[in-house]
């Protein structure tokens, strides 16, 4: 999820990730995992690196737009294996046809561009 900043209030940071801040610490379903006290500004607002530090959300930082990328839970750092790539048939250089499930198990690079 894309972020125009740090601080988020709890309310804000359940909103957008489904873990809410609770004394116990951050909590989904019916998993909590604990929480230092965390510093809270006037506006009811939580540094977010900390929280996310515990849950393994990796938070990426485009200096350029002044926005953050927030990444999904990762306790052990191994967040797409659950993903699976939709049934893809491109060109290759010579405008043969490639599945690109012909290389499934296998790491694939792909590389897009745009004019725009």
């Amino acid at each position: 999820m894309t972020l125009a900043r740090l601080g988020l209030t709890a309310a804000e940071f359940e909103q957008v990730t489904g873990w809410e801040i609770k004394p116990e610490g951050a909590c989904k379903q019916e998993v909590c995992v604990p929480l230092p006290p965390l510093d809270v500004d006037a506006e009811g607002r939580i540094d977010i690196t900390l929280v996310a530090e515990r849950l393994g959300m990796p938070i990426a930082h485009d200096e350029t737009h002044g926005l953050w990328a927030l990444g999904p839970r990762s306790g052990d750092r191994r967040v797409l294996d659950s993903a699976r790539m939709p049934d893809l048939v491109l060109q290759d250089f010579d405008g043969d046809a490639f599945d690109v499930a012909s290389r499934r198990g296998r790491k694939v690079v792909l590389i897009a561009w745009a004019s725009w």
